[in-house]
């Protein structure tokens, strides 16, 4: 990751002290390439974290879902104001959800909702992030009105480096990670529509003992 955040920094900065538009062209390709590939060695961090045999993997404690998926929302809205989407978290009906897991891994995993929803929900759409009891789980809900995902590709999405569409510059492995996360914790992830347009994201999680 370190050369990756190198080399981002120094075009960036070449960026800034060039004006030739010919060399500006040239340079914002080998950012763009670095950001890409700087994500996708993160995303495969994260998914060795989440393998079973992983230490990182293996701390449980108590998990306030409400107050981490409230953080992990706040610190993505500086990211969602510039690619011009709305983010916001629906405190309307919410109680105390815990849950029984690793912080960490959660954390990833709805940070992973979350960023799948700013990359592919598109300019001038909404994304909200919920949490709340349902019978006996947990539920960790992201919404968006973008153009979501056909009925056909649902599951295959989930497949690791799978994607949907050719949009974006994601690389299909953030709802593998988030399938992984979830069943490490005895839960699931699903997809369906939202009305009238978009996705709506559903990570479903046993509640921890009272």
């Amino acid at each position: 990751r370190t050369p990756l955040a190198g080399l981002k920094s120094q075009t960036e900065l070449a960026l800034n002290e060039t004006t030739d538009p010919a060399l500006r062209a040239r340079l914002q390709r080998v950012h763009e390439s670095a950001t890409r590939s700087a994500h996708l060695v993160n995303q495969l961090l994260t998914l060795a974290r989440a393998e079973p045999e992983s230490g990182s993997a293996q701390g449980r404690a108590r998990v306030e879902l409400v107050r981490l998926a409230s953080e992990v929302t706040a610190e993505h809205v500086p990211r969602a104001r510039q690619a011009g989407i709305d983010l916001g978290f629906d405190e309307a009906d919410t109680v105390a959800v815990a849950v029984t897991g690793n912080a960490l891994l959660l954390r990833e995993a709805i940070a992973n909702l979350i960023d799948n929803a700013l990359r592919y929900a598109g300019r001038g759409s909404s994304v909200t992030v919920r949490v709340r009891p349902l019978a006996n789980e947990a539920l960790v809900e992201v919404e968006d009105n973008g153009p979501g995902i056909a009925p056909a590709d649902r599951e295959r999405v989930f497949e690791r480096f799978a994607r949907a569409t050719m949009q974006g510059d994601g690389c299909g492995l953030g709802l593998a990670i988030v399938k992984e996360i979830a069943e490490r914790h005895a839960g699931s992830v699903s997809l369906e529509g939202a009305a009238p347009r978009g996705l709506r994201v559903l990570m479903h999680l046993p509640l921890a003992a009272a």
